[in-house]
């Protein structure tokens, strides 16, 4: 289900349903505007947010949107790190399971836990040095004792796209294994390169850019600024009982944005949230309780529209009194359905923003 909020000084965050016909003829007129005017510079994104928020995974999915797979060398690579992903996750959750005190069901597993405690980190693993931990990967994660580690993460450091690979170890354990584009989305680099990328969408040029906002793309975009450079500003938002470094992680989040919305430099650039997640969401409000870290939450812990409501008005709290455009939707960023349709959507309205104050709408 998609949500789209416009932020303006009559109307602070009106939700609507789009009328699909008609964002379909709008984005008909902007596309044939745009064929005639080759004037125009490529637009401009942005992509800010926390690094767990789901970044590395959004500028993935419109690199294959945009129909630019992945080449072989680049899929062994993203295999190696799939692998290094699944051996970190277990040896974390080992050692977690073990600081909580919760015992294994399974006595046999404390054997396979041994192989994680003595792994050299420094090997670079293959199918055929990888295979060998695949049957104890299995028999550890369906142990009572590692489900209730991995239940109680939110105390510790732990990529949440274990869960996806363990589940897939006896398809991702073959000698032939070769990553899917699926894979390839939940796979987390520890050092991502997160350079410019240029692409087209429908004969619409655009080049996103990740980084900090007010050290380095400020002076990065230059000349681009006067067309009113669209930030997306992704959020966790399954990490409201998340800690990292002693803060609350949707709370750093809601810190950085309010500085976005109130940096000088940035006033005209319409801001578009993503509050990312949304899968993972749906399943930790089942146990994890949002009053806990968030008192004045009033609704229903466990309704996942009372949670989002209440995400919406947080932010909304941090904008303060500026009448920047500002747009949100709903995401998963793994989905690629979801994230398709989104970016169409919001395309239409980063162009209509741009083309009006260039005076060409």
């Amino acid at each position: 289900m998609l949500w789209s909020i416009v932020c303006n000084p009559h109307c602070l965050f009106q939700c609507f349903l789009p009328d699909t016909s008609d964002a379909r003829r709008r984005s008909r007129e902007i596309d044939a505007m745009l064929k005639r005017d080759r004037r125009m510079p490529p637009v401009v994104i942005t992509l800010e947010g926390s690094d767990r928020g789901g970044i590395s995974t959004f500028l993935k999915q419109m690199r294959l949107i945009n129909g630019k797979e992945y080449n072989h060398k680049e899929v062994l690579e993203f295999r190696e790190v799939i692998y290094d992903n699944i051996i970190q996750g277990m040896g974390v959750l080992v050692q977690e399971r073990k600081k909580l005190g919760i015992p294994l069901h399974n006595s046999t597993n404390e054997m396979h836990e041994m192989l994680f405690e003595s792994l050299d980190w420094r090997v670079t693993l293959e199918p055929c040095t990888f295979q060998p931990y695949v049957e104890a990967i299995d028999s550890l994660w369906k142990d009572s004792g590692i489900q209730e580690a991995h239940r109680r993460r939110s105390n510790f450091k732990l990529y949440e796209s274990v869960k996806y690979f363990f589940n897939n170890i006896h398809r991702i354990g073959q000698l032939n294994y070769l990553p899917y584009n699926q894979d390839i989305l939940y796979a987390c680099k520890v050092r991502e390169n997160l350079g410019d990328h240029y692409f087209e969408l429908r004969d619409s040029p655009f080049t996103v850019i990740k980084g900090s906002v007010m050290r380095y793309i400020l002076p990065k975009l230059g000349k681009y600024l006067d067309i009113d450079t669209p930030i997306f500003y992704i959020i966790g938002s399954s990490d409201y009982d998340k800690i990292f470094c002693g803060d609350n992680c949707l709370i750093q989040s809601m810190n950085t944005f309010e500085c976005l919305c109130n940096s000088k430099g940035l006033l005209n650039c319409p801001i578009i949230l993503l509050f990312n997640k949304m899968d993972l969401l749906a399943e930790k409000i089942q146990t994890s309780d949002i009053r806990k870290h968030f008192p004045e939450f009033q609704g229903d812990p466990h309704r996942q529209e009372d949670v989002q409501e209440f995400l919406v008005q947080s932010f909304q709290k941090r904008k303060g009194n500026n009448s920047r455009n500002i747009f949100y939707h709903m995401t998963t960023a793994v989905d690629t359905e979801n994230v398709r349709k989104v970016f169409e959507s919001i395309k239409v309205d980063i162009i209509t923003c741009i083309l009006k104050d260039s005076q060409l709408l």
